[in-house]
């Protein structure tokens, strides 16, 4: 009808024109397509490009509209708006996507998890105060529980620890792999489990019971009901909640007698088992088990609970598990070959622990043995894989350990030695030191006394020093070792020898290096001597050095007659070799002017001066 009045509106006096009216209609049909549909819209071509009545209509048609949107966009603008329209439908929509699929669920969860995580790192005592009313009352019965069990495992074990019941049960500890507190208590604990009920907590409806076969039977429907009602008695008694405390909880035991009644609670429902006599504590422990395995797999029949006990019946398996019993041993009669078993097993043992003493003796003996000798010290005995292992330290000088072993009663092939060398500073093994390394000769006599050790006799200069050098390189510690009571002696061959040789004198012509045609005799038998000497040092066990100088006269410069010198005692060296003298005996030292035998005034003199002359040394 707008469109009516507009297109009607349009008609004014002074007829238009056929192809003004159409114009019009086209640009009419134009805005009204804009207005239901924009995709139509843009396929129809605009002909006019503005006109001020078509504005007008579109503000008549569309005011509601955009009245509409501008209140939306209003509300999107204020954040204050915006949050109580999102929460007004959050909880629904929340609800919705819960009811569909979980994919809402896993989208949230990692913030939730974040948000917790920095709630309770920020203040942590929240968390305790909410866990407390349920970890305390459940720390408690555990720990209670725990002690229980133990006083009871230890107290039978003290019980029977020193019979020959507990040895025969300690025997089958060590053969099945448990603690003996185990077969204490599965030998002794006499009890058994009648009755099991199932019953949720909060109808106190029984949800399933189990009896054993021989047990007296009893209408469960009415006994569930008067342990439920003797819970909420026990609740609404001594309930702590009244007083700003937790709840005490129901009743953990009861006993009537030798009847005794367990209950194990949890969230939806608790067992009551009845029990004849003493039980042990492991019964608890399979009770909380079972009670939490059917938790497990009952949980929303639980939750859900409404009278219907059929999806129980299942559960009668699981807490038939909890029938358990343990009668007294009867003490059958034994056989009197019976006892032949035992007792060859005490004598086979008490052999085995006598050889053990024995033999640990004799390694003892041995030992000791081995410490009383200088030079070694036992750092350990060890019995390793069947042997003896024997370890410490020995001087090279020191015994044997296999000569003090072959003295006992001990099998060598059982004891095995592990020794480190190392130098022992005891006065008798640096008395075998001393011999072994100095090798006196048969007048030297080395004893050891209260100060140290002490060297008497004759003994040749060369010995005497090589002594004093043995005794500067002893470490700090060492015993005192005494050489001034030796006295200094020296080879009669040797003094004879040494003073042949220094007498000989080698002359040479003037300015010539080889020696006189006459000295020929003298150089046979200074090599004779020498060779003599080197044989009587060989014996004696000393080295022995002869130098052989040369010397010149004073006629011409002294570089000439220095080198005329030293060519002179090289000359006459290769001569005593070439006569068979030992080289290695043989040192060279030219002298030149500076040593004259004669002052060199006369030409006989001066004949002297021009000379090869020897010295005998000891020593390297």
């Amino acid at each position: 009808m707008n469109a009516r009045l507009s297109l009607a509106a349009t008609h004014a006096p002074g007829e238009p024109s056929d192809e003004e009216q159409k114009a019009r209609l086209a640009a009419l049909l134009l805005e009204l397509a804009r207005c239901v549909d924009p995709s139509v819209a843009a396929t129809l071509p605009s002909r006019l490009e503005a006109d001020p009545r078509l504005d007008a209509m579109r503000r008549v048609l569309l005011e509601r509209e955009r009245v509409a949107l501008a209140r939306l966009q209003q509300k999107f603008d204020d954040p204050k708006e915006l949050a109580d329209a999102v929460g007004s439908v959050l909880p629904a929509a929340f609800a919705l996507a819960a009811a569909q699929d979980d994919r809402l669920g896993l989208a949230i969860s990692p913030t939730v998890e974040r948000a917790t995580q920095a709630s309770i790192q920020k203040n942590p005592g929240r968390m305790v105060d909410i866990l407390y009313p349920v970890m305390g009352p459940a720390i408690r019965k555990a720990i209670a529980e725990t002690l229980e069990g133990s006083l009871q495992s230890l107290n039978q074990a003290l019980k029977h620890s020193l019979s020959w019941r507990g040895l025969k049960w300690r025997i089958e500890a060590w053969r099945t792999g448990s603690s003996f507190a185990e077969v204490v208590l599965k030998h002794t604990a006499v009890f058994r489990v009648d009755h099991v009920f199932l019953i949720h907590r909060k109808t106190g409806l029984l949800l399933a019971h189990v009896a054993r076969d021989d047990a007296t039977t009893r209408d469960p429907q009415l006994v569930s009901a008067m342990l439920s009602a003797i819970q909420d008695f026990v609740r609404d008694s001594f309930d702590e909640s009244a007083s700003g405390g937790a709840s005490s909880g129901g009743i953990d035991s009861l006993r009537l007698g030798d009847l005794l009644l367990w209950c194990e609670e949890g969230p939806s429902a608790f067992l009551a088992a009845v029990i004849h006599g003493t039980p042990p504590a492991m019964l608890r422990t399979r009770l909380g088990e079972t009670l939490g395995s059917v938790h497990d797999q009952w949980r929303g029949a639980l939750e859900e609970f409404s009278g219907d006990t059929t999806p129980f019946e299942a559960a009668q398996p699981l807490l038939r598990l909890c029938l358990l019993s343990q009668a007294a041993e009867t003490h059958k009669k034994v056989s009197p070959l019976m006892w032949l078993i035992p007792l060859l097993l005490l004598g086979a043992l008490g052999w085995w622990v006598g050889q053990r003493i024995i033999e640990r003796r004799h390694v003892d003996a041995y030992v000791s043995s081995l410490q009383d000798q200088p030079g070694i010290v036992v750092m350990g005995a060890e019995r390793r894989d069947g042997r003896w292992l024997v370890s410490g330290l020995r001087d090279p000088l020191a015994a044997q350990p296999e000569a003090l072993l072959a003295k006992t009663d001990l099998d060598p092939a059982r004891i095995v030695g592990r020794w480190e060398p190392y130098q022992a500073l005891h006065p008798a093994i640096v008395l075998k030191r001393l011999q072994a390394t100095l090798d006196p000769p048969p007048t030297v006599s080395l004893v050891q006394d209260a100060s140290g050790i002490r060297a008497t006799g004759n003994a040749p200069q060369r010995w005497m020093e090589k002594a004093r050098a043995f005794v500067q390189t002893l470490p700090a510690g060492a015993p005192k070792v005494d050489l001034s009571a030796l006295k200094d002696v020296q080879d009669p061959d040797y003094l004879r020898l040494r003073d042949a040789i220094q007498a000989q004198l080698i002359h040479f012509d003037f300015s010539m290096p080889r020696p006189a045609a006459d000295q020929e005799a003298k150089l046979d038998a200074v090599a004779g001597y020498m060779r003599e000497l080197v044989q009587v040092a060989r014996d004696q066990g000393f080295p022995v050095k002869v130098t052989i100088v040369g010397h010149a006269d004073a006629t011409g410069k002294d570089t000439s007659n220095l080198a005329l010198s030293v060519g002179r005692a090289e000359v006459v060296r290769s001569m005593l070799r070439a006569r068979g003298v030992d080289p290695s005996v043989l040192a060279v030292r030219g002298a030149g002017p500076l040593e004259p035998l004669r002052p060199g005034a006369s030409e006989d003199e001066l004949s002297m001066n021009r000379r090869v002359s020897f010295g005998v040394s000891t020593g390297d």
